[in-house]
């Protein structure tokens, strides 16, 4: 009898056919396999039994990297098969599984080291385990001649090698060797590493072309290196992430617990977010204003190579801050020649079809969560607990912004494009929700986008869709972790974050909502406060305090203020809990602007960290409304360190999320919204609400800051679509 096998999942670009072949064997089968678009189908002739045992093994013994979420079995008219083999790919109108960008693995950079090797050296090593993916491809199925390596041409030893079942490069599309592979190029003449490595040593900063796109690189103990850098980059403070060797050099200068040292080494090869342990310090100009080091290992040979021979380096994304990720030799090249502050440019010929930035991630409540999605993470889909008839698109925020295309039981959330208000940026975010449309088959029916008149996000999908769903800025936040985490029953969700357009026309940002059947409904909120609007709004911490004093009816000394507020020029009434941490973030003198965004709230849990017990203040609940102004009159009375009335005021919040929960009665709680990046704060919560029996949920795949939010606006937009 002759079954067809149709086997849905990540099963393109992890060696997923050579494995079956392999299979086929073990179990004297004859028959065939090939790439279905982004699914596998196989042909073989066996009896009911036989074939049960070889799905049950396909499945139990899948390759490294591949997820097998269903398999369909269907008898088919008889066919004869002398062998089985694998056959030529064909296109099919499915919604696929596409493979991240995943790191180099250990046996082929045993190879890169070994002399007698074919890949000694060579900088693009990588087999059907590892290396780019996503980046490159141009086109389902995931074949070599749809990928950027179509017009590299396999030499006779690499064809051998990716012809032959047994060989771990059988089929794996990225094969190449020093003599098919792309080329490696420096912009001085000699060896390209070596000059490299030579001009990082000497304090220079160079660009270095990698999987996703650029990073600017230099020696993270070389002062003045990195002020060269931030200078390039025109990034005053925001700390930098460090590229260290191994997770030994990172325990040098960090603490590293065994979930975070798993998320080094895993196959994403993301920043984590590691606690200074205060043995070795790197300067001051690199990640001063952090309890934290972005700590991360290479994740390709040249990267291993430059950690290895300098030792840990500054590694950032190569763009001018506020713009996207540099893909581009000639852009990249015309920098250079116009830079005071680059010396060098290290790249290849390969060309990068997506950009992506490097993944942020932290272990908090003894899991991973993610804070910024690129390499690694993008395109793996979140998985959802119902199938979607409708194809959705939805554009998310213009902060930090992705967007989400959801069709059927997944959702796949874009990478990082930064913010919109920049036109590259803007640029970059369309172009890609055209390609990522494309190549997953997702033609949308359904649009969704904030309720702010004025995003850039909101006015692209007005440009194509005459009627839209609007969803309030953070009922999306909250909607995002319902979906991540399927969570059934009602749900209490605490929306803290800068700034988002409410339903009532007002700027809002410590919001808590109850949800039931599928609807939101405003429960608690922050009093909103009368304050003088603008672009300053989000960023002068020191004119934050002086909107909550006027409100206190304490005299300021700013008439501009005074005199805006009480004729109600150019203001707006405002919930917000971030424009709060800004607030008491002045009022203690801690930090006065906002020169990254939540600088204040980090620099307050920095504070915070200081206190050996923290200063009791309270955040009053009336009816429905926190009473901020009773807060701040608190602080501004208290006769205490610093340090101590900053961690009361983080227990003050988290208190008050309690004492909210305790009105709601209800079990399960949800903690969203860029404030929660906050990890003392959200730690805070968490510890409280579980020792009073609720169920808490924070997100985990997408991030709780606004990159999270398209999510949560297709996941509500699911529910209104029959």
């Amino acid at each position: 009898m002759t079954y067809k096998i149709t086997v849905y999942g990540l099963v393109q670009g992890v060696g997923f056919r050579p494995f079956v072949q392999r299979a086929a064997e073990k179990f004297n089968l004859k028959g065939n396999v090939k790439n279905i678009g982004g699914i596998v189908e196989i042909f073989v002739n066996a009896d009911h039994k036989i074939l049960d045992n070889f799905v049950q093994y396909l499945i139990s013994h899948k390759p490294v990297g591949c997820e097998v979420y269903k398999t369909l079995n269907e008898k088919v008219p008889e066919q004869t098969f002398d062998t089985f083999e694998i056959i030529e790919s064909e296109y099919c109108n499915v919604i696929p599984v596409i493979p991240a960008d995943i790191g180099v693995c250990k046996k082929c950079m045993n190879e890169f080291a070994d002399k007698n090797n074919l890949r000694y050296n060579h900088p693009f090593i990588s087999c059907i385990s590892c290396g780019p993916r996503y980046s490159i491809i141009n086109s389902l199925p995931y074949d070599r001649m749809n990928t950027t390596m179509g017009i590299f041409h396999m030499c006779s030893t690499c064809e051998e090698e990716y012809s032959t079942v047994d060989n771990r490069r059988c089929y794996a599309q990225t094969i190449a060797c020093n003599k098919c592979g792309p080329i490696l190029k420096y912009t001085k003449e000699g060896n390209p590493l070596t000059q490299a490595i030579t001009d990082i040593k000497n304090g220079k900063v160079i660009a270095v072309r990698d999987i996703g796109g650029y990073h600017f690189v230099c020696m993270a103990t070389d002062e003045n290196a990195v002020q060269n850098l931030r200078k390039l980059k025109m990034r005053d403070e925001k700390p930098f992430a460090v590229m260290f060797s191994d997770v030994e050099e990172v325990k040098k200068y960090a603490f590293v617990s065994e979930k975070e040292t798993e998320a080094l080494t895993s196959d994403e090869r993301p920043i984590v977010l590691v606690k200074k342990n205060g043995k070795n310090k790197f300067p001051e100009n690199v990640c001063e204003n952090s309890n934290d080091i972005g700590a991360f290992l290479p994740c390709n040979p040249i990267q291993f190579v430059l950690t290895n021979k300098c030792g840990p380096l500054v590694m950032t994304s190569g763009n001018i801050s506020g713009e996207p990720i540099i893909t581009s030799n000639d852009k990249m090249l015309e920098i250079y020649k116009n830079s005071h502050y680059l010396d060098a440019v290290l790249y290849h010929n390969r060309d990068i079809l997506t950009p992506l930035d490097d993944s942020i991630v932290r272990i908090i409540d003894s899991d991973l969560q993610l804070i910024r999605r690129g390499r690694g993470y993008t395109p793996l889909p979140v998985w959802l607990d119902k199938n979607i008839k409708n194809k959705i698109l939805a554009s998310g925020g213009d902060l930090k912004a992705s967007f989400c295309l959801m069709a059927e039981n997944r959702a796949y959330s874009s990478q990082y494009f930064g913010d919109l208000e920049n036109a590259d940026c803007l640029e970059a975010y369309k172009s890609n929700i055209k390609r990522m449309s494309e190549m997953f088959n997702i033609k949308a029916d359904t649009f969704v986008c904030d309720i702010h008149p004025g995003y850039f996000s909101t006015e692209h999908i007005n440009s194509i869709c005459k009627t839209p769903i609007y969803v309030q800025h953070h009922m999306a936040h909250i909607a995002s972790v319902i979906a991540e985490h399927s969570i059934k029953g009602d749900v209490l969700g605490f929306a803290f974050d800068g700034t988002g357009y409410g339903t009532d026309g007002t700027v809002w940002g410590g919001e808590v909502f109850e949800w039931k059947d599928g609807e939101f409904a405003r429960k608690f909120h922050l009093k909103s406060i009368k304050m003088l609007g603008g672009d300053e709004l989000g960023k002068n911490a020191k004119n934050a305090l002086k909107n909550y004093l006027w409100n206190a009816g304490i005299e300021i000394d700013d008439k501009l203020i005074s005199s805006a507020l009480e004729n109600d020029i150019n203001t707006v009434y405002s919930s917000s809990m971030g424009r709060l941490f800004d607030a008491v973030g002045a009022l203690l003198g801690i930090c006065d602007y906002n020169t990254y965004e939540g600088k204040c709230g980090v620099m307050l849990e920095i504070e915070a960290s200081k206190a050996n017990k923290p200063y009791e203040l309270t955040l009053p609940l009336n009816k429905n409304e926190w009473d901020v102004i009773s807060l701040i009159k608190q602080i501004s009375k208290a006769k205490a360190k610093s340090s101590e009335i900053s961690l009361g005021f983080h227990h003050a919040i988290a208190n008050a999320v309690v004492e909210a929960c305790e009105k709601s009665k209800i079990k399960n709680i949800v903690l969203s919204g860029g404030v929660f990046m906050n990890r003392l704060l959200t730690e805070l919560c968490i510890d409280k609400l579980r020792k009073k029996g609720y169920n808490v949920y924070i997100n985990r795949k997408v991030p709780t800051n606004d990159g999270g939010i398209a999510l949560g606006q297709a996941y509500i937009a699911s529910g209104k679509v029959k």
